[in-house]
């Protein structure tokens, strides 16, 4: 016989074997099974129908021992040998892997018999009893569970109240450190405002050791939540009582029970330090419906006893609503530092405001900050609150900040102010004992500073006030300010005739006006014999420059704003004429694309070159009916300006007679074609009518002219959206065109 046949029949028989071993195996399984089922059933002795099954029981097993036994015995002693023959068969160093073949395939055929019963079943028991833990609650200590627990919102723990026993439910309650009143949080919310302020009462009872209760309230609605907000206070105020009595108590063995009661019941215990440190107030956007009704908003009946708050240091941004429930409460902070307010006592014959404002300031000695927020509080209600307090009982106020001395808003409107309550203010403050110890002191100019003698004797009696309480380290720091982002200042306050009059600190208060405003307006109403003060630090943030009046009435006036608006780094807009305030410019729009040729070439000089935006205000709609070649018409052609313009808009004003519509509309669309052929890097036109003729016959007029133009794949693509339609250059990136508006809406063309 061949090696080939030989090596063939060997692995035949391998084959055969491993056949029959994976035929052993299914009837392991099966055999398995059968155990199983015999180890968990009841059997009896007793019952005489079970006693023949037993027998044959017992014989099956005595025959299955005896051949497992047998097999188990033969296996062992022919595995050794069988190792030692294939292991002289292979080669070294190549030795094939070890596992049997049988059991390569055990996943596979467990898999099988998976299908057929569960993989998992009991196969020993030990005997012994399991071990009995107890509830996990009792499984850690007192203190670790209501660090636990005491993470919990209120009504989430007291769902916990009866598992936990009424001990531990309160050490969890005790240990809050922070509470938000959320309207944010659509979970809280509604938990928040449907809690009655009884119930809150108790909870800030049992929240001894809190640091801050912080209420963000809607914007529109700072009174919701604000009897739930005052009862939580007064009630953890009630607790610090209670825990200063029990201490009393202790410390005295229970013989003071009456002596502690009496001397703890107002809350002057000295031994008592408190916990609340931090009432804050926060503004939220509100969607929905604001309730103000019981019990969230109406305040709880006034405690019997004092309401004692010693570790108060700091009260932010706190809106009036919120303080009106200190009033007629007899709420003790005397240890307040920082106390931010947020509108109170917007005229001084508005009574109820004023108590607010009074009773917030009231108890104050140890002020340090006071931080007046949203510019609404004028020099006016200011001295109205601070003049209930004592004398010196400021002396330690270091920060000051929001005064509004030219005025502030309310309702819309803009409140002036008075110039006689700056120097009110100056000796209230002085009374108190603020004597150049401010070191930090911000004033609110209000949102635009003229060049007229009024705004000029504000900053006089502003000087006045800041060199009686600033300590000479404010003087360093930045103290002047707009109310809004977008202050305005005229450049005439900076001519020399104005400095040669005003003090130093004067002085000083416009310069660092003119460093934040954000628009400069030039009216050419400036002395034309006294200079501007302007360097390149002067307007370092300002980003418009706005001409108005005679800015462009004769070539001294234009070197001037020229000299202005070359020296602007941030510059990117021009406005002819004031929108706001009714100032139009007295130039004809030739001027304007003059002064501009003019002010890109000295920027240029500079290296300062930048597209910029214009924006024309009241153009006279008689502007596109004169020729295109006249200095009032706005067309470019045979200008001969070099000029980089990304944005024109052009505000066309009044009407004309019926036979110059036509005349109006082509001139019209020759200024938008001259903007598009000779204006660099132009992007886009609008142009606004607020007459109602004008604006439906331009209407009319160019959908009849020019829709067809997207059909014939010309220069300009023709769009309409809403109530708009858009002509946009093809040729462009970002696109060019022509937009006309009316009232609210706009219509692209």
């Amino acid at each position: 016989m061949s090696c080939s046949q030989d090596g063939s029949t060997l692995k035949s028989e391998a084959a055969g074997i491993e056949h029959s071993l994976d035929q052993l195996l299914q009837l392991q399984s099966k055999v398995g099974g059968c155990l199983s089922q015999i180890k968990q059933l009841e059997l009896s002795n007793e019952d005489p129908a079970q006693a023949s099954c037993h027998e044959s029981l017992r014989l099956q097993l005595s025959l299955l021992a005896g051949h497992c036994t047998a097999s188990v015995n033969q296996l062992s002693c022919l595995a050794p040998a069988l190792s030692s023959a294939v292991d002289a068969l292979t080669p070294a160093g190549d030795a094939p892997p070890t596992t049997c073949p049988a059991a390569a395939a055990t996943d596979g055929q467990t898999e099988v018999a998976a299908e057929r019963r569960p993989s998992y079943r009991l196969v020993h028991r030990s005997g012994n009893a399991p071990i009995h833990q107890g509830a996990a609650r009792l499984r850690l200590s007192r203190d670790a569970l209501s660090n636990v627990f005491g993470h919990l919102q209120p009504w989430e723990l007291t769902r916990y109240r009866r598992p936990l026993g009424t001990p531990l439910f309160h050490q969890s309650a005790a240990n809050y450190t922070k509470l938000v009143i959320d309207w944010e949080n659509d979970t809280a919310r509604p938990m928040w405002a449907a809690m009655p302020l009884p119930v809150a009462h108790r909870w800030g009872r049992r929240s001894i050791n809190i640091r801050e209760v912080k209420h963000r309230h809607p914007e529109m609605g700072e009174g919701w939540c604000r009897g739930t907000w005052a009862s939580l206070v007064e009630g953890h105020a009630s607790g610090r009582v209670s825990v200063a009595e029990k201490k009393i108590r202790e410390r005295e063995g229970g013989e003071g029970t009456a002596a502690a009661a009496a001397g703890g019941h107002d809350g002057d215990d000295p031994d008592d330090e408190g916990t609340l440190a931090v009432l804050s107030f926060d503004r939220c956007m509100a969607f929905g419906d604001i309730s103000r009704r019981p019990p969230s908003h109406d305040l709880p009946p006034a405690p019997a006893a004092p309401v004692h708050l010693p570790a108060l240091k700091t009260v932010a941004n706190i809106p009036d609503e919120c303080a009106s429930a200190r009033a007629g409460r007899n709420w003790r902070t005397r240890g307040i530092k920082t106390l931010g307010l947020r509108r109170f006592g917007h005229f001084p014959s508005d009574g109820v405001h004023m108590e607010n404002a009074k009773a917030r300031l009231a108890d104050c000695g140890g002020l340090e900050v006071l931080d007046v927020i949203d510019s609404e509080v004028g020099c006016g209600e200011m001295v109205g609150a601070l003049s209930e307090l004592p004398p010196h009982s400021l002396s330690g106020l270091r920060t000051l900040r929001g005064l509004a001395v030219a005025g502030y808003p309310y309702r819309g409107y803009w409140q002036a102010g008075s110039l006689d309550d700056i120097d009110r203010l100056r000796e209230v403050l002085v009374a108190r004992g603020v004597k150049r110890s401010i070191r930090e002191l911000k004033i609110d100019i209000g949102e635009v500073l003229r060049d007229t003698d009024e705004h000029w004797e504000i900053l006089q009696k502003t000087a006045q006030l800041v060199e009686a309480v600033a300590h000479p380290d404010a003087l360093s720091q930045h103290i002047m300010g707009f109310g809004y982002s977008n202050g305005e200042i005229d450049a005439e306050i900076l001519s020399t005739s104005r400095s040669s009059l005003g003090t130093p600190t004067a002085q000083r208060t416009i310069c660092e006006c003119a460093k934040v405003a954000c628009i400069v307006t030039y009216r050419g109403f400036d002395d034309e014999a006294h200079s501007l003060a302007v360097t390149d630090d002067t307007f370092p943030t300002a980003h418009t420059l706005r001409l108005a009046g005679d800015a462009l009435a004769n070539n001294t006036k234009k070197k001037r704003v020229l000299e202005v608006a070359s020296r602007m780094p941030n510059l990117y807009k021009i406005e002819g004429g004031d929108e706001h305030h009714g100032g139009v410019l007295n130039a004809p729009v030739s001027e304007v694309w003059q002064f501009l040729h003019k002010l890109q070439k000295e920027m240029t000089s500079r290296g300062r070159e930048r597209s910029l935006d214009v924006e024309l205000l009241s153009l006279s709609a008689s502007a596109f009916t004169v020729p295109l070649y006249d200095s009032q018409s706005p067309c470019l052609w045979g200008g001969h300006y070099s000029m980089t313009l990304e944005e024109v808009i052009i505000y066309v004003s009044g009407g004309v007679a019926a036979h110059l519509l036509e005349t109006l509309y082509q001139h019209v669309m020759a200024m938008v074609t001259s903007f598009n052929d000779e204006l660099k890097g132009h992007k886009r036109t609008i142009v606004e009518f607020n007459n109602a003729g004008v604006s439906n016959y331009f209407r009319h007029r160019f959908l009849v002219n020019q829709a067809a133009l997207n059909l014939s794949g010309g220069p300009y693509k023709l769009s309409h959206r809403i109530a708009a339609l858009c002509v946009e250059r093809r040729d462009t990136l970002d696109g060019g065109g022509l937009v006309v508006e009316r009232g609210d809406t706009a219509t692209s063309i």
